[in-house]
């Protein structure tokens, strides 16, 4: 049987979800800052930097999930937990639209889950059919391929 995996909402307290994803034989990893942060002066400091700089990534996303199939260390795509976490962190700070030319380069093999502080939940083609909408989540659900 599938797994299943509540990608969480970053936007509300811990335990409600953005969406459900269904997965077997595969790596999901999500970065964000809503769960490593301080506040000062009324201002949030997460942990994912951006190194152009300096500053934590402030570019519109809330988290970026990267799904991979368990494919062995030696493949052509992100085929294992540590790249899938690597990716995850890239594509957060890179922010929705470089993330999205990334994945849509091909040169690996992923798929991606982006929440975005305007209010929508994107999901990559390939997921399309394992995704669950979270109903009065309040987000708008997108499909991109």
């Amino acid at each position: 049987e599938p797994w299943q995996i509540g990608i969480q909402d970053p936007a509300r307290p811990a335990g409600a979800l953005a969406g459900i994803l269904e997965a077997s034989d595969a790596f999901a990893v999500t970065s964000g800052g809503y769960q490593r942060y301080f506040e000062e002066n009324g201002k949030t400091y997460h942990h994912i930097i951006d190194p152009a700089t300096g500053y934590p990534a402030d570019n519109g996303l809330l988290s970026v999930t990267v799904v991979s199939k368990a494919n062995g260390p030696d493949a052509s795509g992100a085929g294992n937990g540590a790249m899938c976490d690597a990716f995850s962190t890239a594509l957060f700070v890179m922010g929705e639209e470089k993330a999205l030319d990334f994945w849509r380069t091909g040169g690996y093999d992923f798929d991606l889950v982006l929440v975005t502080a305007d209010g929508r939940v994107v999901v990559t083609a390939g997921l399309a059919d394992r995704f669950e909408e979270v109903k009065d989540s309040g987000y708008t659900y997108e499909t991109v391929s």
